[in-house]
């Protein structure tokens, strides 16, 4: 079964759109047949998981030893800890066969630009990479703005308004056979 990595904020909370869109992407993925991952902890990770929780499908949380005062959410199915936030990171991608980025801080944006870049040089196998929202949007634009060769990888990401479009995006690319 394909699993898909979800990556967003850990700051959201329950009363929040972006909490509200993450949780019917998980819903939307699961009912689909897909595996989910996050980082396992609040936010847009609990999120996601919630939506996907009471289907038959795993819910991997991909936490760290780093992160002392957090504990996994409690919709996280099978958790994998990792030493190290880099580590976490690396698993969070290694593990997916898709990609899909929901507003977030520095780290959401460090794992986008790690994913964008083992794309774009042809280090990883071609996955789907989706973002949501203006947030990522502007990064996208920015980073094309300032580099040549970044206009020739903006096709690397596809970048959506709503959670549904995400996931009709994932579904398309896996059924296209």
């Amino acid at each position: 079964m394909p699993v898909v990595s979800i990556f967003g904020s850990s700051h959201f909370k329950p009363d929040s759109l972006e909490y509200e869109d993450a949780q019917l992407v998980g819903k939307l993925l699961a009912d689909a047949g897909f595996d989910i991952a996050t980082g396992g902890y609040g936010g847009i990770m609990e999120a996601a998981l919630k939506g996907a929780n009471g289907t038959n499908v795993k819910r991997f949380g991909v936490t760290s030893k780093i992160f002392t005062s957090r504990t996994k959410n409690p919709f996280v199915s099978d958790e994998i800890i990792k030493d190290t936030y880099l580590d976490r990171t690396y698993e969070l991608i290694n593990l997916a066969d898709a990609y899909i980025v929901l507003p977030g801080g520095t780290g959401t944006l460090l794992e986008l630009a790690a994913i964008w870049a083992l794309k774009e040089k042809k280090i990883m196998k071609d996955k789907p990479l989706v973002c949501i929202g203006d947030q990522w949007n502007e990064v996208i634009q920015t980073m094309e703005f300032y580099s040549d060769a970044a206009i020739d990888q903006f096709e690397l990401i596809e970048h959506v308004d709503s959670g549904e479009e995400a996931v009709r995006i994932i579904i398309r690319y896996f059924n296209k056979d």
